[in-house]
Formats: C-alpha cells, structure tokens, sequence
C-alpha cells in the first residue's frame, strides 16, 4: 500500500509533466501515420509509364512498340519520343518514328497498354536477302506523363532488338495449334472410318526474329503401339 501511494502521489505532483509528455508522443505518432498514409496513399495512385519492344502476337514477324502503365494510377497526356540515329531507323524500314504533328495519349489507364507496329524482324536485325547487315543500333524511348494530380513525370528505357536474339519459337501461332490439334482429330476419325492406320508429323515453329523466312520443325509425334 505504501508503494501505491507513493506512486499516486508522484502522479498527482508531476501531472502536468506528464500530460506534456503525453501530448507530445500523441503528436509526433499522428503525425507519424499521417506521414505514412499520405505515402501510402500516393504509392496507391501513381502511374508508370514504360515502352519496351515485343514479338507481334500472331507470330508474323513483326514487331511492336508497346508503351504500358506499370503502375498504381492513371497516367495522362502520355507522350514517348524516340533518341535515336534516324539514318539507322531508315537503314533497318523503322516504321514507328517520332512524328511532330502527333498529339499525346489523353489517358492511359493503371495495367492498360497501346501498341504499334514498330518493324519487321528480319529487317531490324539487318537480314535483307543475301545481304547481312548489322542489326538496329540500340536506341532510348523516353516518356512523359502526368498523374491524376497532374503531377509532370518521366521515365527512359534503353531497347535493344538483339534481346531477341536466339530466342526460336517467338513467332509460333496459338491458333495453329488449334488447327493443328483439329486436324489431327480429324486425321483420327478418318483413320477409324477407312480401317488404316495413319502417321501423323506436327511443324514446330522455329523462326527467330531476325530470320527472313519462316523457319519450322518436324517433331514426329506418332501413337507407339505398344502406349509407351
């Protein structure tokens, strides 16, 4: 009992010692979470904008420029221009090229991107028939933009067509293998029909972005009898 009184009568003197301590801790905590929700709410609305190169979806060989919002926000009057050797672009049939007279995305939503057909693979990597030149000369997109606040921002990427280079299979068709696995279906119940066995190879598409032509593979795929 002694040692509780003795504490609340040190409360009771030093009260207003305390209530300061107090307050101040108050203070430096809601504004230490105010701090980190302004943060947390900024890296919930921010926008990044990035341009990269990629393959043309239906694996013809072209190749797109691809300009997408990586980040948490919308990003707005979105515009990108190329830091290159025009001669270069020329040389190797660039067909994106910076265009005074074009006008900036009004908006680009968070994870939406727009793409353009860029070039032709083989001849961005310098394969124009029996003459084999160097490939596009490494070159910067850089990228400007604003966030909902209208904030100005900016980002630069280096691209390089070599990045490709070696990757075979790049250019394969997903709807040809439907067709492909259609087919074989088919083969199948026609083979049932007629009482004859049949064999079947399916074309495996091995082109890389700097060949001139399409480049395929024989994968040999007939049923074992024995249905190993």
């Amino acid at each position: 009992m002694e040692i509780l009184n003795q504490s609340i009568d040190f409360l009771n003197k030093n009260s207003a010692a305390i209530t300061a301590i107090a307050t101040v801790v108050i203070t430096f905590l809601t504004w230490f979470l105010a701090a980190d929700s302004r943060k947390l709410r900024k890296a919930g609305s921010d926008p990044e904008v990035v341009g990269y190169l990629v393959p043309h979806p239906d694996g013809n060989g072209g190749v797109n420029f691809v300009v997408a919002n990586v980040g948490q926000g919308p990003a707005f009057s979105v515009s990108f221009k190329f830091d290159c050797d025009e001669d270069d672009f020329t040389q190797h049939q660039v067909m994106l090229r910076n265009q005074p007279g074009r006008t900036s995305l009004s908006v680009l939503p968070q994870g939406e991107k727009i793409g353009s057909l860029f070039g032709v693979g083989y001849a961005l990597f310098g394969n124009f028939g029996k003459e084999r030149g160097a490939p596009l000369k490494p070159f910067q997109v850089k990228i400007s933009y604003k966030d909902i606040n209208g904030r100005k921002k900016s980002s630069s990427q280096q691209i390089d067509i070599t990045q490709f280079m070696g990757l075979a299979g790049i250019l394969s068709k997903p709807a040809a293998h439907e067709i492909s696995d259609s087919l074989k279906k088919i083969e199948k119940h026609i083979a049932k029909m007629t009482g004859k066995q049949t064999s079947s190879a399916q074309l495996l598409d091995s082109s890389e972005l700097r060949d001139e032509f399409r480049k395929s593979t024989k994968a040999d795929n007939r049923e074992n009898p024995n249905g190993d």
